[in-house]
């Protein structure tokens, strides 16, 4: 199995906030991702007010913020720029 490069991992978490607010047991399985990393990559989209947490029920959910919707739309654009199958 290749390696996704580091971008591909914050695109996929950020289009997988895209629908609302997420635990991040149901991230880590959605993208993939070991659960002992995902806080490092939610830890850097956090630090650049990507995505911000919310308190629910006891537990901690993320979430996109309006710059972390922006940075999705730009990315999905320049991604699809690059690879015309993604549309």
């Amino acid at each position: 199995m290749r390696n996704r490069d580091t971008i591909v991992i914050y695109w996929e978490l950020l289009r997988a906030l895209a629908p609302g607010p997420q635990l991040p047991t149901k991230l880590a399985r959605t993208t993939n991702i070991p659960y002992n990393r995902l806080a490092e990559y939610l830890d850097f989209l956090a630090a650049g007010a990507l995505v911000k947490t919310e308190p629910s029920e006891g537990h901690e959910r993320y979430a996109l913020t309006p710059k972390g919707m922006e940075a999705l739309g730009r990315l999905d654009a320049g991604l699809k720029l690059l690879f015309p199958a993604l549309e």
